[in-house]
């Protein structure tokens, strides 16, 4: 019979277990709620990675889209940078429209007309066929054959009519010629002892002694290698077809003598180009094939310095800041046209940096180029760009001295000051993309440079005289891919350096050169003792006349 003690123990025995059973289910409750919310974290926490990396790639993809419409520009876009211009008035620095007169590049304020296209208007008068009159010429008589100088009737023949008729055309001749010097030799006529039994007319000299080119041939094929930038085997084979058959080694071997002839005129060169105090600066590479100690690979550096006397070109392993502080000396104090390179910073505070605007707003135009989303306002900076531009072309139209020089100076100031603010006010943003805050904090570090031409009227704006003047042996760098050795690569160097120098002051490198050369021959194959007096800067007026570059220069 079971008691109420035995109900009792039994009811706290079911209890006890019940109890045992919830709190094991509460325990794998919060267990699993406990794993729960560490999975809800984890999965929070590769949501945000994910997140963030999703956004990353979005700016990778964006970034990488935007470098690959700017290198399809590069390959198949217009090259050059000319841009077209708002038909309305520009808009004014702050971003919005103005009629103020500062935001337009139009003195008058109104619309700027489209470039006018080259050649002549439609209806509008020629000028007719230029004579050629500086030409050589030959006359050639051409007549009538004699059976039709006879009348088919009577059988009288035609008397002839005074005067021709003449017209011309131009012939182009290439003629390789042997000058043959036949010196004329006399026999004594008496029985003096000292005196020599035969006299033979002087030697013709030679700029290469027992060499069998003259001084005209080798100005030449200079001229053909390091301003035409024709390769050495092209130049052979146009020999060739004139049945001149001449190996390669021969015309370098001639190369490495004449390097010690035009070396004197490279060094002064460069002397002059260090005494001015206003320098334009750019580089670029140029492949030398040969080992030089403690250098990796072949690739040189081709360095130009342009002033107003001299373009200087300096080839260098190197493209450290030790080339230009070389090249001008430790006491230069100037101010050099210069892109953002470091090197061109690290030259001293006796040197300041006139920064290339053309550089700068290359940085907005590849902006426009890459996103679209940017496209309105990198247009408005390359505007506000161009429109200073067109206001300092306007300021240096006239005197430093005169009241429109000091008119437009105040406009431009003014003009420079409202950039300034567009600059300053943007780059506080927020929410500014990327590229354009590195393109704003670019010209912001950058700025006490890019101004220098506000105070000083003759520094350029821009630095494309230097770029000008590295197009030339670019193309010879595409047409023979650059030196074959170290002595070929200064010979390159010190070439461009006396050709572009040359036609800075309107010479004609062949009849230079010639000149030179001969003087060279006479001195017994060596650089002239008057060789300063070959300096462009030191001809004289007959010198400067006679030698006189006609025609246009490459």
């Amino acid at each position: 019979m079971i008691t109420q003690t035995d109900k009792s123990n039994n009811q706290a025995i079911d209890l006890r277990r019940q109890a045992r059973f919830w709190k094991a289910q509460h325990h794998r409750a919060v267990q699993r709620e406990k794993r729960l919310k560490e999975e809800i974290s984890q999965l929070k926490k590769a949501l945000r990675d994910a997140s963030i990396t999703n956004e990353q790639l979005i700016k990778d993809n964006e970034g990488q889209t935007a470098r690959i419409s700017w290198l399809e520009q590069q390959l198949f876009g217009q090259k050059s940078e000319k841009s077209k211009r708002q038909k309305s008035p520009p808009s004014n620095a702050s971003g919005g429209s103005s009629s103020n007169s500062l935001s337009s590049t139009n003195p008058k304020n109104s619309a700027p007309k489209e470039p006018r296209k080259k050649g002549k208007k439609d209806g509008d008068k020629g000028y007719g066929r230029k004579l050629r009159k500086e030409l050589p010429f030959e006359e050639i008589i051409i007549d009538i054959p004699e059976e039709l100088r006879q009348c088919p009737i009577c059988g009288k023949f035609h008397p002839e009519f005074p005067g021709t008729e003449d017209s011309e055309v131009i012939d182009w001749q290439i003629t390789l010629v042997r000058l043959v010097y036949r010196r004329k030799r006399y026999r004594r006529p008496c029985n003096c002892q000292k005196l020599p039994c035969i006299y033979t007319a002087p030697a013709v000299p030679k700029l290469i002694p027992k060499g069998m080119f003259s001084c005209s041939f080798w100005s030449q094929l200079l001229i053909e290698k390091f301003l035409l930038q024709r390769p050495l085997y092209r130049v052979r084979q146009v020999l060739s077809m004139e049945n001149l058959e001449v190996s390669g080694g021969t015309l370098t071997g001639g190369f490495q003598r004449i390097s010690d002839l035009v070396r004197p005129l490279y060094t002064l060169t460069i002397e002059r180009n260090r005494e001015s105090n206003h320098w334009k600066m750019d580089e670029t590479r140029w492949m030398v094939y040969a080992e030089v100690d403690g250098k990796k690979g072949y690739k040189h550096w081709l360095w130009v310095s342009i002033t107003d006397e001299t373009c200087v070109y300096l080839l260098d392993p190197t493209r450290s800041a030790e080339v230009p502080k070389k090249l001008l000396g430790e006491d230069a104090e100037g101010i050099i046209n210069a892109d953002r390179y470091s090197a061109y910073k690290a030259l001293g505070a006796l040197i300041l940096i006139a920064y290339c605007w053309s550089h700068i707003r290359r940085d907005f135009v590849r902006i426009g180029d890459g996103y679209k989303s940017l496209k309105k306002w990198s247009d408005k900076w390359v505007d506000r760009i161009s429109s200073l531009f067109d206001r300092n072309a306007q300021r240096l139209e006239h005197p430093i001295d005169s009241e429109a020089f000091q008119k437009q100076d105040l406009l431009l100031r003014q003009q420079i000051d409202q950039v300034e603010k567009v600059k300053d006010k943007q780059l506080k943003q927020k929410t500014l993309h990327s590229a354009q805050r590195k393109a704003l904090e670019s010209l912001h570090n950058h700025w006490s440079g890019a101004v220098l031409f506000v105070d000083n009227p003759e520094i350029p704006m821009d630095n494309n005289e230097s770029e000008r003047r590295l197009r030339n042996p670019v193309i010879g760098r595409k047409n023979y891919y650059g030196s074959g050795s170290l002595w070929s690569g200064n010979l390159a160097a010190m070439m461009f350096t006396i050709f572009q120098t040359l036609l800075m002051h309107g010479l004609n490198p062949k009849k230079f050169l010639t000149a030179y050369f001969e003087q060279c021959a006479l001195n017994g194959g060596n650089a002239p003792e008057n060789k300063e007096s070959f300096l462009p800067w030191n001809l004289t007026e007959e010198q400067k006349k006679k030698w006189a570059q006609n025609s246009q220069a490459p």
